[in-house]
């Protein structure tokens, strides 16, 4: 009976150190993803925006009317709002972003001819 061996502890294997350290690493990886989760939905929530805005027109101003000027008609489109204005300068379409209100695009047209006398 003396040349029997107990049996080796199983906490002291290589493969349970193994797969402890993967249970570690994978749990840590879990949190991290569930903390930038959060922090995304305060994101969105609160109104900032997660992204940088670029391209033409993007002076980072707010987009205002002439004095005088009437909308005549909106439409909207993902990300845009496109404005039909009347002023005493004539007409004009205005596409504005709607997450931070700066001019992307203006379309405009002379003002109307005054009626000539004959």
């Amino acid at each position: 009976m003396s040349d029997m061996h107990a049996p080796a502890d199983p906490k002291s294997t290589i493969g349970y150190r193994a797969a402890r350290l993967a249970v570690i690493v994978l749990s840590a990886l879990i949190i991290l993803a569930l903390i930038g989760l959060v922090v995304g939905a305060i994101l969105k929530l609160s109104g900032r925006s997660t992204h940088v805005l670029g391209g033409s027109g993007s002076s980072g101003t707010a987009f205002s009317l002439p004095p005088g000027a009437k909308v005549l008609s909106s439409e909207s489109q993902p990300g845009r709002l496109i404005l039909h204005v009347r002023s005493g300068e004539g007409d004009e379409i205005d596409i504005v972003s709607s997450e931070d209100g700066h001019l992307i695009a203006q379309i405009k047209s002379p003002p109307p001819a005054p009626p000539t006398r004959q």
